[in-house]
């Protein structure tokens, strides 16, 4: 994705906070928002002659969320991650992986104390991008996730920050006749919340 569509992305969504504060001062019971958010990858691959490094991803999104109560919420945050990885085996020969994926987590946020909340779910997440024909990244990965965020209430709007960890719970590497490799996905993300 080139700079100026990165920039129009994120326009967009610095331009939809002022709808977001609007929407939820009519309806306190389902809130809605968006989302931005960078992560880290961290691949255990089964093949000790290959090596496996991923640069920073980043990836924005719209937050669903509704009260069951005064301490539980649930979340639903679908978002577009954009990603890359580089696969090294036999010391100098590379494949780069561009992974761009859509991602439908399901959380549960727990208060904590005040405005700090435990955050635990599920997390769907399809990889849309072409793949190299000798190593694929899996099209459907299930991941499980836990975390913590902390809600700063401001007079129209409330920003959350949360930090997570995801654990991969398939192989993130589609099945080749070429190959039996095992690959784990599983990543640190901070991402910050407006509704």
């Amino acid at each position: 994705m080139t700079l100026s569509k990165n920039i129009i992305c994120c326009i967009l969504i610095i331009g939809s906070i002022k709808s977001v504060a609007q929407g939820n001062a009519e309806n306190k019971k389902i809130k809605w928002g968006v989302l931005t958010k960078s992560n880290v990858n961290f691949f255990q691959i089964s093949e000790p002659t290959i090596d496996v490094k991923t640069d920073l991803g980043f990836g924005f999104g719209y937050i669903f969320s509704t009260s069951l109560n005064k301490s539980i919420d649930i979340n639903f945050e679908p978002h577009l991650n954009f990603e890359r990885h580089r696969l090294t085996y036999n010391s100098n020969n590379s494949i780069k992986l561009k992974d761009k994926n859509i991602v439908v987590p399901l959380k549960l946020s727990m208060k904590l104390y005040q405005e700090l909340s435990l955050v635990a779910g599920a997390e769907y997440l399809y990889v849309l991008s072409k793949q190299n024909e000798e190593l694929k990244l899996q099209k459907n990965n299930y991941l499980a996730l836990v975390g913590a965020s902390y809600a700063i209430n401001f007079k129209h709007f409330t920003m959350i920050p949360e930090l997570s960890y995801r654990l991969g719970l398939n192989n993130a590497l589609a099945e080749s006749p070429l190959h039996d490799y095992e690959l784990k996905r599983s990543s640190v993300s901070f991402g910050i919340k407006v509704m």
